[in-house]
């Protein structure tokens, strides 16, 4: 038995399961996980954690200590306890850190997905994000134009919300209107109107789009670019004069505008494109081992942290002799010594 399945176990005693679920959520903090998988099987119970971007087991622990757990996160979350055939969404804050929490029924019970979203140690400087000189001072001329659509394209995890929220965060100032819209609100910013959507109810991206455009706006964020009619809105609000910030799923940079004609938008619309950012996560080398370089006490496998590898397509260029691709961008990192080559294939999958 691990110590960390010890410190859980002596404080999952009946009377005290609240200390446990204590002692799970400061454990995954100062391991600097994003998320906390609780995984029910025949027998045992898995708990897993990923850190920078993959998933570390933790613990194996009994069902029926599992099982109290599960039932004081769905209390904390305000989910129904006695419901476990259907799958439920709620959240809480833990120590002002804000915990979302799926659950879904498995062969062997509840499998339960805490996403920890620690807003403190979330840095918004954009000089913090991971661009090379020339892509950053790309990137704050763009956001600093009045309008525009710029487009920040990655799989899901690549990091795209933090460089929208980044921008943000550089243009909040009390003589512009932002607003954004999405589904849901990560990081809550103060003087920015921020609007969740609501489905169930018709409260879509476009619905909302179309409200915000007439409350006056400077700037417009748009959490993602899911269908044709929203494509088509924050296409048209930045031709007239708005500033628009938003992700679309596309690998590449230069496959964004064949995504966008694939959504129906017509080739001549792209011309409100202004900037298209393509992104990866990957790890960073570890400081405290680096030399050695055998893992510490401080990292996993050698890595701690992570930064963003970029491709930044200026599509006003006439052309592109400054364009890095994101393999480019990679080895530029493992030059400076901040990623290694193995990571670099990992993520880009070359």
């Amino acid at each position: 038995m691990t110590n960390f399945e010890k410190g859980l176990m002596h404080e999952g005693q009946e009377e005290s399961v609240i200390h446990a679920v204590d002692y799970l959520m400061q454990h995954a903090l100062q391991q600097s996980a994003s998320d906390i998988h609780i995984e029910p099987y025949e027998t045992t119970c898995r708990i897993r954690y990923r850190c920078d971007g993959l998933l570390y087991e933790m613990a194996h622990v009994a069902l029926e200590f599992a099982n109290r757990l599960v039932t004081r996160l769905k209390i904390m979350a305000k989910l129904d306890i006695a419901e476990r055939r259907l799958p439920q969404d709620g959240r809480f804050l833990w120590q002002e850190m804000d915990v979302r929490l799926n659950s879904c029924p498995t062969l062997f019970g509840e499998k339960i997905v805490l996403r920890l979203l620690n807003t403190q140690k979330i840095s918004l400087d954009i000089q913090h994000l991971g661009f090379n000189a020339e892509q950053y001072s790309l990137f704050l001329k763009k956001i600093s134009q009045p309008q525009g659509l710029i487009l920040v394209t990655g799989p899901t995890g690549s990091g795209k919300t933090t460089t929208l929220y980044s921008a943000l965060h550089y243009l909040n100032q009390s003589h512009l209107n932002l607003s954004t819209v999405e589904d849901p609100v990560e990081i809550q910013l103060k003087g920015i109107n921020q609007v969740n959507i609501h489905p169930k109810i018709g409260l879509h991206f476009s619905t909302v789009l179309r409200t915000l455009l007439r409350q006056d706006p400077d700037v417009l964020m748009i959490g993602e670019i899911r269908d044709s009619e929203t494509a088509k809105i924050a296409i048209e609000a930045a031709q007239t004069g708005h500033l628009v910030l938003s992700t679309l799923h596309a690998n590449h940079a230069r496959e964004t505008l064949s995504r966008l004609q694939s959504m129906g938008i017509e080739p001549y619309l792209s011309q409100a494109i202004s900037l298209i950012i393509a992104q990866r996560l990957v790890r960073k080398i570890c400081r405290h081992c680096k030399a050695t370089p055998i893992a510490c006490e401080y990292c996993l496998q050698g890595y701690l942290g992570r930064t963003a590898i970029y491709e930044c397509l200026d599509t006003y260029a006439e052309n592109q002799k400054s364009f890095f691709s994101l393999k480019e961008s990679g080895m530029e990192k493992i030059d400076q010594g901040i990623t290694t080559l193995s990571e670099i294939h990992r993520v880009l999958q070359t």
